[in-house]
């Protein structure tokens, strides 16, 4: 029996309160067609790679839980939607998929991140790629060749470093506070909807170079022009558009090797202040607020805070019903406060993998009223934008924004949202 650590509280208990699978789904589409043989033996080596993610999820009546689980990791001939936790799945959080030239992996975002799970989509790739194509340096590729020194390597990984953080004597940060803001349903009028996405393929040379010029990066550009599109739909708002930002907390943790959600985010207010200046002047104030937000001080003092908090609810909450109760509103806590979130986990580190990979689209839970996940492999930068609502007028808004500044771009897909079922045990 292993317990729900402490920084994944909130993602477990207040995702099955709030009625929401919570999880993700990375799709890479190869330079050629999958070959299942080889994708079988490159996820047995992965799975025996990852023995902590070998998990089913259960319960009793005080607390959610995960048993090892020695079952294989299935591998399914699909692009549909597959249910984790499930038969289907051999009870596992995660599984892989195929069809034609993707791959697909999908799993339970409450046991780890996304740069939890790219660690795991590396090495997959890597025993597919070494096998079908001949591949020999793996440099920064987690291999089961790493796995001669097991303990001290594996607590590396396992460590919850918000299990040790502790809250401190005296405060020198404060939360920035959020007032109501704009969204999009409420007060934009738009119609509420099942989760729809677009996935959207730039070419990266032109697109970095503009975010270079403009003192901002990838994330900070989106989320910027995100805000534009927005205000240029609703210049007679009343409330601010606010927009959340993902931050990789790891290395203000000193857990870089941790597979547990280690995540904080800075927050950019598009103010009335800011929305008359000039481009390049928004993205360096957006940057600033990057850094700012980003500082090592401030996050480890605000993760101590959020981590002894978390605990004292699991603690004062005894039945599972009650820690439902209490994590639910937190979980749910930035709807009404925050009109969009952006995530990039970072371009692609493997440039021996990205040389075999065409499109890489990161698929997100059904958390935000616009989710924008961004990454970057093989020369191209790949946007997936999910929304909840039925009309198409604040993404249309946005790739006028890219067309205005000469960005090129090309929508590939529209779909409903692919996720994983999570269905609670």
């Amino acid at each position: 029996m292993r317990d729900i650590t402490t920084g994944s509280l909130m993602h477990v208990y207040g995702s099955f309160a709030e009625h929401v699978d919570y999880t993700a789904r990375l799709t890479v589409r190869l330079a050629d067609a999958v070959d299942a043989l080889l994708l079988r033996e490159a996820l047995d080596k992965t799975q025996r790679r990852y023995p902590y993610l070998s998990v089913q999820m259960r319960k009793n009546d005080s607390v959610y839980y995960y048993d090892d689980n020695p079952r294989p990791v299935v591998l399914l001939h699909t692009d549909s939607r597959v249910s984790l936790n499930a038969e289907e799945t051999n009870y596992h959080v995660w599984a892989v998929c195929y069809n034609e030239d993707r791959i697909h992996l999908d799993f339970y975002h409450g046991i780890t991140d996304g740069a939890g799970i790219y660690r795991m989509l590396a090495t997959l790739l890597w025993y597919y790629c070494s096998a079908r194509y001949g591949l020999t340096d793996h440099t920064g590729i987690r291999t089961l060749e790493d796995l001669k020194d097991v303990s001290d390597l594996l607590s590396e990984e396992t460590d919850d470093p918000m299990d040790h953080l502790t809250p401190p004597a005296q405060r020198r940060y404060r939360d920035i506070p959020l007032d109501a803001a704009f969204t999009f349903e409420t007060d934009g009028g738009l119609t509420p909807s099942a989760p729809v996405l677009w996935d959207i393929e730039i070419p990266e040379e032109p697109f970095i170079r503009f975010t270079s010029a403009n003192d901002a990066s990838p994330g900070t550009m989106v989320s910027l022009l995100f805000a534009r599109a927005a205000d240029r739909l609703y210049p007679d708002r009343t409330k601010d558009i606010v927009s959340a930002y993902v931050i990789n907390a790891r290395p203000m943790t000193g857990a870089a090797e941790t597979y547990h959600n280690c995540l904080s985010m800075a927050v950019f207010k598009y103010e009335d202040r800011i929305r008359s200046m000039p481009l390049e002047r928004q993205c360096t104030i957006y940057r600033g607020k990057t850094f700012i937000q980003s500082d090592e001080d401030r996050i480890r003092e605000i993760l101590s805070v959020n981590a002894g908090l978390l605990r004292g609810a699991a603690e004062s909450a005894e039945s599972l019903e009650a820690k439902k109760q209490v994590f639910g509103p937190a979980f749910s806590g930035g709807e009404g406060l925050v009109t969009f979130l952006v995530s990039y986990v970072g371009k692609w580190p493997f440039p021996a993998l990205g040389q075999y990979i065409r499109e890489m689209w990161p698929h997100s839970p059904n958390t935000f009223s616009i989710l924008v996940q961004i990454a970057a492999a093989g020369g191209k930068i790949f946007l997936s934008v999910q929304q909840r609502f039925r009309e198409d007028t604040v993404l249309r808004a946005f790739l006028k924004e890219l067309e205005s500044n000469g960005i090129s771009y090309k929508i590939c897909r529209h779909m409903a949202s692919d996720t994983a079922r999570f269905p609670e045990p």
